[in-house]
């Protein structure tokens, strides 16, 4: 190092450097090669925090760390806007990602939007937000989200697949009031994939506007069990964030009460119990259950974890083994069609909105365009490709 180099030498906080890198979930390793570095550099940056102001934005870059908390004397607070449900029982868990972060902010934007809107043309409150207490049994809290959604007794069994399903459970919530949105990525940014091993989805709960998010970088059998939970957050009045680590023991109250209540909903105790006797002994029950119930195979697995009939073990032997299979046929696909993505990704009732506010002059193209992550002439085009009702 030249003497000029020497002299342009910034002293930063150690600790804060290590907080940045594990805030981004990057290793010395995974670092290194983002700063092209050899990662001794890195670990010569966290032991000494000596770095160059070139080397220091570089890092506020990559981490997507903003520049001034660098500079800071000690690791700033950096929780979740809303509950973390993905805590177990004297477990910790991970800082929330750069990208975990903003798409809750995203969220948080969309949700406030549409609460003025709908204060603007009086609309009424979702009734089944807030309608149950902790102390609720299960089936009284399906019960009351399936009366809300209108889905019927046997609502599932009537669709062609269980595919057929979670599009129906997403329209009905979607016609009763809940914004829901599907997202593997940040925005429309493919660079930013959201991680499932850190988060399965969220809540954010409002008498006027609640939304549910489902983390689509999940595989599409597990999501379906994530809409049903988020509802049941919902119904608590509850807003958090939930990962799929709560099915294991241990796992907090609202958690427990949120699966049983999602699996009561998508596969009823009675109709399970009646079932399950005639494909126990077969090689995989499971997805006998979920041609039945028209569900995922994963689900019929986890209504039969909740119900006793297997234990822990055999539960996650068998997601994993599904987990492997759907990343293998991911692979060999690519990826969807983009306007569909928009589908799940929007809402057809929260860009219904956006279009008729734009199209009234209330609402600038500039704000739509933040709220869609959709500009120009693509957002132009929302109308006819989702066919939407303005």
């Amino acid at each position: 190092m030249s003497p000029g180099a020497r002299r342009t030498q910034l002293r930063l906080q150690p600790e804060v450097l290590q907080w940045a890198r594990k805030r981004a979930r990057f290793s010395i390793a995974q670092l290194a090669d983002e700063m092209k570095v050899a990662p001794e550099q890195v670990s010569e940056w966290e032991r000494t925090g000596a770095m160059s102001p070139a080397r220091i934005e570089t890092l506020s870059s990559k981490t997507r760390t903003p520049l001034g908390l660098l500079y800071l004397s000690r690791p700033p607070e950096d929780g979740l806007p809303i509950l973390d449900y993905r805590t177990r029982e004297g477990d910790s868990v991970n800082l929330p990602s750069p990208e975990l972060m903003e798409v809750i902010g995203d969220m948080l934007r969309r949700q406030a939007w549409m609460r003025e809107e709908l204060a603007d043309s009086e609309a009424e409150p979702v009734a089944f937000v807030g309608s149950h207490s902790l102390g609720a049994a299960p089936r009284a809290i399906a019960r009351t989200i399936r009366d809300a959604l209108d889905l019927g007794d046997g609502w599932a069994s009537r669709t062609s697949s269980w595919r057929k399903a979670l599009e129906k459970l997403r329209d009905h919530a979607e016609s009763a009031g809940v914004l829901v949105t599907f997202d593997g990525i940040v925005g429309n940014n493919t660079s930013r994939a959201l991680d499932p091993e850190e988060f399965l989805g969220f809540s954010l709960s409002d008498p006027y506007a609640p939304l549910v998010f489902v983390n689509g970088a999940d595989f599409k059998a597990a999501q379906m069990f994530t809409l049903a939970h988020e509802l049941a957050h919902l119904a608590l009045g509850r807003s958090g964030v939930s990962g799929f680590e709560q099915f294991q023991t241990g796992h907090l109250g609202n958690e427990r009460l949120c699966d049983r209540t999602a699996a009561e909903l998508l596969v009823p105790e009675a109709e399970f119990r009646e079932y399950w006797p005639r494909v126990a002994d077969r090689d995989d029950p499971f997805r006998s259950v979920a041609q039945h119930f028209r569900v995922s195979r994963i689900v019929g697995a986890r209504r039969a974890l909740d119900l006793g009939e297997i234990n822990g073990d055999r539960f996650w032997n068998y997601y994993r083994e599904c987990r492997s299979a759907a990343k293998a046929a991911s692979a060999a696909t690519d990826g969807g069609e983009f306007w569909n993505t928009q589908r799940w990704r929007i809402g057809r009732r929260f860009a219904e909105a956006v279009v008729r506010a734009v199209r009234e002059e209330r609402l600038l193209y500039r704000e739509a365009y933040m709220l869609t992550g959709l500009y120009g002439d693509t957002f132009d085009l929302l109308p006819k490709r989702l066919a939407l009702r303005v």
